[in-house]
């Protein structure tokens, strides 16, 4: 392998795969897979790369390319983890960590949000974020193992 390459993924697991053995959507039988994990951006590579990054945690990924897309997805599904990013079009990462924070759901209302911006004014967006409740803030471009340090501290493994 090169330097500065990446090895070829294996298949990772999102909203539109589809498995014979359980239906699109469905929670994987207890002890085949990990927690579940909302990718809210904009940019499809974005989400494609947390993906690469977050392989060794076995997450199963729900995917959404706007906040208002990830509310409903938030709400319909049952979800371990949110990740967004600050700009999109329409209702911004803070505004969509105000409303999750703010649901009915008491459940949903905790779940761990990482928020990420590649703003320059970096101070307000992560006043934002804090203001809106989310649990970690880190400014793109990210790293594999910032990343995975941020995650393993917001949601750690789960117990067997």
């Amino acid at each position: 392998m090169k330097a500065g390459t990446l090895p070829s993924p294996e298949p990772v697991p999102n909203r539109t795969t589809t498995d014979p053995a359980r239906p699109v959507g469905s929670r994987p039988a207890a002890g085949t897979a990990g927690q579940r994990v909302l990718l809210v951006d904009d940019s499809r590579s974005i989400r494609t790369l947390l993906k690469i990054y977050l392989m060794a945690r076995n997450f199963e990924f729900l995917e959404a390319e706007s906040a208002e897309e990830g509310l409903k997805v938030a709400e319909a599904e049952s979800i371990d983890l949110i990740l967004t990013d600050f700009h999109m079009d329409g209702m911004n990462g803070a505004d969509f960590a105000a409303q999750i924070r703010a649901n009915t759901n008491p459940k949903l209302a905790k779940v761990p949000i990482l928020m990420m911006t590649g703003d320059p004014n970096v101070a307000e967006v992560r006043a934002l974020g804090q203001k809106a409740g989310i649990s970690a803030f880190v400014r793109k471009p990210v790293s594999c193992a910032q990343l995975m340090t941020l995650v393993d501290t917001i949601l750690p493994l789960p117990r067997k």
